[in-house]
């Protein structure tokens, strides 16, 4: 049988490994040709928007950060768009697939001075839980450990680890919330009463539009950074974000503009 297929196919043998390697070479051009048109479209309508862009380094398509920056309402901000799948291998033959998606707007300016405000995103279903007095005691004292792990993951997957390792609130800084559709929507933390007392009704009305996502929302000495759980690739979304970001900025009264009578989220 080896003997038959080697006649057969002997005399083709070169054009078999011309199709098999041009093949991959004809693959890996074309997705790098690809590349380079999504690049150069989000270049030149991120111009238009007014903004620059910075692609993914290396050669991976979309997967990696895309990196925005501009000015909005007078509020300078950059925006970071992670757009990443990878398939894990565990190492016992077992492998899972993980994705890591999210755009994160930041106002570096749009600074407290001092004090910090964290506003986490309830997901649909889920109710706040009222705040309780420590048990003490060994179980009391995982539950605080437990509290502060999730408490620092959310921190660090929604503003990343530098943020985190800076970021002066715990836990402990709860903050209580009305039982009306803010209090339901979001969990409060913050150091200084009187940043809370800036989310008047009508930042809290902007927030719970959200943009058409749950915002994670954080204001500190570092300025104000609002994430959203999804990737928003298009340099009109990045702008629609900035936009969000910036009236929401003068609604908390640390700009001097105000909103668009039209502005939408």
């Amino acid at each position: 049988m080896e003997h038959t297929l080697t006649v057969v196919f002997g005399p083709y043998w070169p054009i078999l490994l011309f199709v098999l390697f041009g093949g991959s070479a004809l693959a890996g051009l074309w997705g790098r040709k690809k590349r380079q048109a999504i690049v150069a479209r989000n270049t030149a309508d991120a111009r238009q928007h007014g903004m620059d862009y910075v692609p993914p380094s290396g050669g991976g398509g979309l997967q990696g950060t895309h990196r925005f920056c501009g000015t909005t309402r007078g509020v300078a901000w950059t925006a970071e768009v992670e757009l990443l799948s990878a398939e894990v291998d565990d190492g016992m033959a077992t492998r899972s697939h993980v994705s890591v998606h999210y755009t994160r707007w930041t106002a570096p300016e749009v600074g407290t001075g001092g004090g910090a405000l964290l506003l986490m995103a309830l997901a649909d279903g889920v109710r706040p839980q009222p705040a309780k007095a420590n048990p003490g005691g060994f179980f009391g004292g995982l539950m605080a450990k437990a509290a502060l792990a999730a408490f620092q993951v959310y921190i660090r997957s929604n503003f990343g680890n530098a943020r985190g390792n800076s970021l002066s609130i715990s836990p402990e800084n709860h903050l209580p919330l009305a039982a009306d559709a803010f209090g339901l929507a979001f969990t409060a933390f913050g150091d200084r009463p009187e940043l809370f007392q800036r989310l008047s009704p009508s930042a809290r009305d902007w927030l719970l539009k959200g943009c058409n996502g749950k915002t994670a929302f954080l204001w500190d000495q570092q300025g104000l950074s609002l994430t959203w759980p999804n990737a928003r690739i298009a340099p009109e979304e990045v702008a629609a974000c900035a936009d969000y970001g910036a009236v929401l900025a003068s609604l908390l009264g640390v700009t001097a503009l105000a909103p668009d009578v039209g502005a939408t989220p």
